[in-house]
């Protein structure tokens, strides 16, 4: 009976990980080659983009531009900034853009808020009048608009049942050639990332066609204003949070604008990725708590429980498929069997990283091999990063101001 437990156990944590990164993409990417037309808007909704900076000064210029630069009446857009006590030259830069754009508004913020406060505050500064028509449009200063980005991301909300709308988030690789190539052992994980977000874009294209995205993308997102509601206080995953809410109501649809596109650069830093995993996982194991009822939910439970929560759980899964291989085996051994097995498997664990290491030395005629261990060093290293996120969770302070990768290389030094 013991046996045959463990064995069923395996086999169930063996098959929810084939699923969520086997069979529930496959059928996604079956489901985005449907067309997906939406009716012509009788005209442009009003547009409220709110939008959270902190030292952007490097930027904040081209994000400004390109939502300007947009083919989208300009007496029917409004952008609103919120600086969050920037130090380097992004509020004098505001302040020069305000004076070129009248639709240009900014907010400093004294005192560091973070991203989901600063925008819950914005959003509160605006009255309700009219709000039934006007869309809400969040996004990054990283994510730089194509020319048509927000009159196709308005486009899906002809449908009155749409709620929300994911905009289709492209990398940006014209501006960083270097990020095109494959992994080396200086640590570039820009292959792995990039098809990380082709899958990820493929994925909600194809849960567009059911009515239910899954989380948002930051990056870019749009919602009609009287639906949004804001964060609560230590939420770390806000753009999830704000998707997630709208499913909950009846009727209610999140889509994807495949058109609407928004590209930003990728980073390549396996360390600053690693780093930005275990984040995300602490805030993901949040959500997972939080919106439990989505996996009941009969609109939102394959969908959920298929792209997110085996997702989260993967590194619990793995551990669950090794352990019932381990425990099936070392059951029928005697005990010195038992000992050496173990041994040998935690001197495996210890040597792993420098065993991905060696096989990654450029050694000829091996360059295929060493692409598969990159991707499975970059598969585990993201697992490991999720437990990490666990551990953060459950033993250290939640704080809602979020820090860069890009400008503060150290854990330590949070913004």
């Amino acid at each position: 009976m013991m046996l045959s437990l463990i064995a069923l156990t395996g086999c169930i944590a063996g098959l929810g990980l084939v699923h969520t990164y086997g069979i529930y993409p496959w059928h996604m990417r079956r489901l985005a080659k449907r067309p997906q037309d939406w009716e012509p808007l009788e005209e442009f909704p009003k547009v409220i983009l709110l939008m959270a900076a902190y030292n952007e000064e490097a930027m904040i210029q081209a994000k400004i531009q390109s939502i300007f630069r947009n083919h989208y009446p300009k007496s029917r857009l409004t952008v609103v900034v919120g600086t969050d006590a920037c130090t380097d030259g992004t509020d004098k830069l505001l302040e020069q853009m305000c004076q070129e754009y009248p639709g240009l508004q900014h907010r400093k913020f004294p005192v560091r808020t973070g991203k989901p406060g600063i925008i819950n505050q914005l959003y509160r500064e605006y009255p309700s009048e009219a709000a039934d028509s006007t869309i809400l449009v969040l996004t990054d200063v990283d994510a730089i608009f194509e020319e048509r980005t927000l009159a196709e991301l308005v486009l899906p909300f002809s449908s009155p049942n749409v709620a929300g709308v994911q905009a289709n988030i492209k990398p940006n690789l014209d501006t960083q050639p270097t990020l095109a190539t494959t992994d080396t052992l200086s640590g570039n994980v820009v292959a792995q990332e990039l098809r990380y977000m082709e899958g990820e874009m493929l994925s909600k294209q194809g849960e567009s066609r059911r009515g239910t995205v899954i989380g948002g993308y930051g990056a870019l997102m749009a919602m009609r204003w009287d639906r949004f509601e804001p964060s609560p206080d230590g939420l770390l995953v806000d753009d999830f949070f704000w998707f997630a809410r709208l499913l909950l109501k009846p009727e209610a649809q999140v889509v994807f604008a495949e058109k609407a596109v928004a590209r930003m650069p990728l980073e390549g830093s396996r360390a600053i990725q690693f780093r930005r995993k275990r984040r995300l996982g602490k805030g993901n194991l949040q959500n997972l708590w939080n919106f439990r009822s989505l996996a009941i939910h009969p609109k939102t439970a394959y969908c959920y429980i298929s792209h997110k929560v085996l997702r989260w759980l993967s590194p619990w899964l793995l551990i669950a498929c090794y352990g019932s291989c381990t425990a099936l085996i070392t059951m029928q051994w005697t005990m010195l069997e038992t000992f050496g097995f173990t041994l040998n498997w935690l001197t495996l664990s210890l040597l792993l990283p420098l065993g991905f290491k060696l096989l990654s030395l450029p050694l000829h005629g091996w360059k295929s091999f060493q692409t598969k261990v990159q991707w499975l060093e970059h598969f585990g290293l993201m697992n490991v990063a999720l437990v990490l996120g666990a551990y953060d969770l459950i033993f250290k302070p939640t704080r809602q101001v979020w820090w860069d990768n890009r400008k503060i290389p150290s854990p330590r030094s949070k913004g």
